[in-house]
């Protein structure tokens, strides 16, 4: 297949590692002249896309150079060279061969940049008729996580589908992959705007993790966690969503765990909408602390508490400062994430709509038109989304 060819420039090509000896930059160093305390020793350390490589030059007398090289290389490129190596050895249709390729592909779905290649060969072991059936469905669930991250809703949901009824054939409607799939598919329709369909999904699911983990497993308190978020699509039942997201962070053992963190992160977005800013403000400041100090100032998960701290700045008239982070924010998400992912592009329009509201539609213009192509490439030139942006786009004279 034309994906399983480098489309890095590694200096080291990919089925040849003693091929860094040759290299100009070590070749150089030959004419380093021994002394009476022993050989002349030069050493070079390169970094390139395959990783690093610590290369030590020892001179011999009368014989040519000792060229010694350390190769350590990044994941992706590890996986690579496994994937490749067995590959020649067993075969493209080996099983050995089709888990390096998985394992090579989620090696390169880490790498924004090279997601797309990941998505590709994804596809292609899913639809492989060599799959062994488990293998195939850990693919499949590989490839509608890079989906969801790319933003590619609308494909992720007709791939998730496909993913809940082969889990559910090979392992049941109560084990814990289907059910996991099953709250993937809720997200992916709650980013569709569908959240009927996706309330009834996650109250079966729901169900049955309680049934099955109890109600205070930390799998059952996130699927809480996405029923609530379905209840938050409509306005009437946002005192609803505000005491389901209560209830879990009092429930959660562990007051720092991902759910109690992404619990109060959407119970600061319900407060939000009930207008009480100032309170939101506080937990989506408590959030950023906690983010950063749990995962690093550049994760994603504290740009996007980032994110929503600049989005209440702007409800509190704090238009100036709100949109000095919404620009810092829309830069990391373009670097982290990806120009078409939903987080990028949901900063975008927020961004457009700061400088929009200190008058400045010209700058605000060429953002919101990117996010709407954004939009309609991921969400569907249907989606409400698209339409209530474009209406806005008309109204800044875009």
């Amino acid at each position: 297949m034309a994906f399983w060819r480098r489309k890095t420039t590694d200096p080291i090509d990919s089925t040849d590692t003693a091929g860094v000896a040759g290299t100009a930059g070590v070749a150089g160093t030959a004419g380093v002249a021994g002394t009476a305390a022993g050989p002349a020793r030069a050493s070079e350390h390169v970094d390139g896309a395959f990783g690093s490589a610590d290369i030590t030059v020892t001179e011999r007398q009368g014989d040519v150079p000792l060229v010694e090289v350390k190769l350590t290389p990044t994941r992706e490129y590890a996986a690579e060279l496994e994937f490749l190596n067995s590959r020649e050895r067993l075969g493209q249709g080996h099983p050995e061969t089709l888990r390096a390729l998985h394992v090579w592909a989620v090696a390169l779905g880490r790498l924004p940049d090279r997601r797309g290649d990941a998505v590709d060969l994804l596809t292609w072991l899913v639809d492989s008729a060599g799959a062994e059936p488990e293998r195939r469905l850990l693919a499949l669930n590989d490839l509608t996580r890079l989906l969801q991250d790319e933003g590619g809703f609308v494909r992720a949901e007709q791939r998730l589908r496909e993913a809940l009824s082969g889990w559910e054939r090979l392992r049941g409607q109560d084990d814990e992959q289907t059910l996991g799939i099953a709250s993937n598919l809720a997200l992916v329709l709650l980013h569709l705007d569908r959240h009927d369909e996706a309330e009834g999904l996650m109250r079966d699911t729901v169900a049955r993790r309680t049934r099955t983990l109890g109600p205070a497993h930390p799998s059952t308190l996130s699927s809480r966690n996405t029923l609530a978020g379905a209840l938050r699509g409509s306005p009437e039942r946002l005192a609803e969503a505000e005491r389901e997201y209560r209830s879990i962070l009092a429930e959660d053992p562990d007051p720092a765990s991902e759910t109690s963190l992404s619990a109060l992160h959407n119970l600061a977005a319900v407060l939000t909408h009930h207008g009480r800013h100032a309170e939101a403000l506080d937990m989506y400041r408590e959030l950023i602390e906690v983010r950063a100090r749990r995962q690093g100032e550049d994760h994603p998960s504290t740009w996007t508490a980032r994110h929503n701290y600049a989005a209440v700045l702007t409800k509190l008239g704090q238009t100036a400062r709100a949109e000095e982070l919404l620009t810092e924010v829309v830069e990391a998400r373009r670097r982290l994430c990806g120009p078409r992912h939903n987080s990028t592009l949901g900063a975008q329009v927020d961004l457009a709509a700061a400088k929009a509201n200190q008058g400045r539609a010209a700058e605000a213009v060429p953002l919101l038109r990117e996010a709407i192509e954004g939009y309609r490439d991921t969400h569907g030139p249907d989606h409400p989304r698209v339409r209530q942006l474009t209406g806005i786009l008309r109204q800044l004279g875009g």
